[in-house]
């Protein structure tokens, strides 16, 4: 475990392995926990390199009031793969972590030589289905506070719901309040990830057919002209079944 100093922040990050970096990039209000059980078996043959996003868990805001940039977030990622290793990265990113992931690559296409993105969640692209309202979910913890909150964003991106950790709660907070608007707002440069060199996978989950993200996955693909890939399990299947996903997850990178 290490702590890497940015500008406003210091990032909680680990390094496990040895080999090719590969730098696992979490969505939402999750962190670097969740890529845990895929972490050791992947690191055989990667160096793999997981992280708290700036405001989650244990990465540090100097401001917490900072308006959250998708941009400066890239930038995380990138002094973090650059305090490791200065050969071309892979980096497999979930859910609304592939917005920073497609941020990095746009601007600095040969840093990374591949991205997975599984399921970026751009319903956006998703006709008729408006997507989940920053705003409202803003309105909603301000009024009934984040149980509330985070019971309606559960139930509009499908996911089964549950109970969550009180440092989930607290990520949570940051995630409706900072940053979610601007994950939100992020619309990939289709055009320039196509041209970029990088190889793009984009990844779906078997089990998590008809939920926005999956469906918005698809049509992402279409956009970046690749077909979707297939991945075990639903929205989150390499923490839940990591011993089925990183099979999988090694053939696509060794391809």
């Amino acid at each position: 475990m290490a702590t890497l100093d940015v500008p406003g922040a210091r990032l909680h990050h680990t390094v496990t392995g040895s080999g090719p970096a590969l730098l696992c990039i979490p969505g939402g209000a999750s962190d670097s926990g969740v890529f845990a059980p895929i972490t050791g078996l992947l690191g055989e043959h990667r160096t793999v390199i997981t992280y708290d996003p700036r405001g989650i868990s244990r990465s540090v805001l100097d401001d917490p009031d900072e308006k959250q940039r998708i941009e400066v977030h890239a930038d995380d990622a990138l002094r973090l793969l650059d305090s490791v290793s200065d050969e071309p990265a892979i980096v497999f990113a979930s859910s609304a972590g592939c917005m920073q992931a497609f941020d990095l690559v746009t601007r600095h296409p040969g840093r990374v030589c591949a991205l997975i993105a599984h399921e970026p969640p751009l319903t956006d692209l998703l006709d008729g289905q408006p997507g989940i309202d920053p705003d409202e979910l803003l309105h909603i913890y301000q009024d009934r506070g984040i149980e509330a909150a985070i019971g309606k964003f559960m139930a509009e991106a499908g996911f089964a719901g549950g109970g969550v950790s009180p440092e989930m709660r607290k990520n949570f907070e940051f995630f409706i309040v900072h940053l979610m608007k601007a994950i939100g707002d992020f619309t990939p440069d289709y055009e320039t990830l196509r041209a970029s060199g990088t190889r793009i996978v984009v990844g779906v989950g078997e089990d998590s057919a008809g939920q926005p993200a999956h469906e918005a996955a698809v049509l992402a693909a279409g956009r970046l002209g690749v077909e979707p890939t297939r991945f075990p399990g639903d929205h989150v299947g390499f923490a839940v079944d990591a011993v089925s996903f990183a099979p999988r997850l090694r053939a696509v990178l060794e391809a």
